[in-house]
């Protein structure tokens, strides 16, 4: 908000509840400018209604954050893409009294991941049956399905993308077992890799952000074997925009300061309802009626 009141714009901030409908149509607003991670923030909810309200808003539209935060459809979009992804099996919560039929001959260790959860969740690594119904549980707490995934180890990486076009490679820290999201505020160091093995990342992130149709910012999580394999295991089409997160800090390695970022964010801001990229707000869409929120009967219903 500094960023974008500091370039001359009219900002105004919208708590993201269940009444979100209401205050879009009442607050009059040109364009969406979205900084929200999660369910229904996240996920391609709160896209389709800005779509329906016909408001612009910044990042990637319905499908693509559907599927960024659905990671066994991310797998399986990937897959038809010929791009490199971790074997893994997909397991509901009424499968968790045969877990040790359905895992069969997998093997271990793996790791264990909500399939819908916000992408902060890193994952579990287990290493025997008994690990496995354990990270289960807390898994289908949070969820009703699993993805148990071959581990592969390796050098975590964050590939920050902007419009089609990756940015570099950010180091992420491994506590203990899996990949751990960048931590909000800790300055991000650049992966030092050679420049044949960077153009070969930066192209299969790239790649991926096409496959899954993300516009916009999003960061794309890599594990880089030692036998020169790239594996990736998440794409983040909501990236976090404080100034110390991957994107940011790629963004100033390539020249493109904070302020100079949220500017280029904000001017990608389109309708996607219509399939045409070029597509603008043209007709501001007035709230008439009463205020739902103050409507004991309608809230009931």
């Amino acid at each position: 908000m500094a960023a974008l009141r500091k370039a001359g714009h009219d900002v105004h901030a919208l708590f993201v509840d269940r009444h979100v409908d209401v205050a879009l149509r009442q607050s009059g607003i040109n364009v969406a400018f979205l900084a929200v991670r999660g369910r229904y923030g996240a996920d391609g909810c709160l896209q389709g209604l800005l779509d329906m309200l016909a408001i612009p808003y910044t990042g990637s539209g319905v499908l693509a954050c559907a599927l960024a935060m659905n990671r066994a459809k991310t797998k399986d979009v990937l897959r038809l893409h010929n791009l490199p992804t971790a074997p893994a099996y997909l397991i509901r919560s009424p499968q968790r009294d045969s877990i040790s039929a359905v895992h069969g001959a997998f093997g271990f260790p793996v790791v264990v991941r909500p399939v819908g959860a916000t992408l902060l969740f890193g994952g579990t690594l287990v290493r025997d049956e008994m690990e496995l119904e354990s990270a289960l549980e807390g898994v289908f707490a949070l969820d009703d399905e699993a993805l148990v995934e071959r581990f592969m180890p390796g050098r975590p990486i964050c590939v920050p993308v902007l419009d089609g076009q990756a940015l570099g490679a950010v180091e992420v820290s491994r506590t203990g077992s899996w990949t751990q999201s960048p931590v909000p505020g800790r300055p991000q160091t650049p992966a030092r890799l050679s420049p044949a093995r960077e153009a070969s990342v930066l192209r299969l992130a790239t790649q991926a952000c096409e496959a899954l149709g993300c516009e916009g910012p999003a960061c794309v999580e890599m594990v880089l074997s030692e036998r020169l394999n790239e594996i990736i295991v998440d794409v983040d089409s909501a990236p976090l925009l404080l100034p110390g997160a991957p994107l940011p800090r790629m963004a100033h390695e390539a020249g493109l300061g904070f302020d100079e970022l949220v500017e280029e964010i904000l001017a990608g801001a389109r309708l996607r309802a219509h399939g045409i990229r070029r597509n603008r707000r043209t007709l501001h869409m007035t709230f008439e009626g009463p205020d739902r929120r103050a409507d004991a009967a309608l809230a009931a219903h």
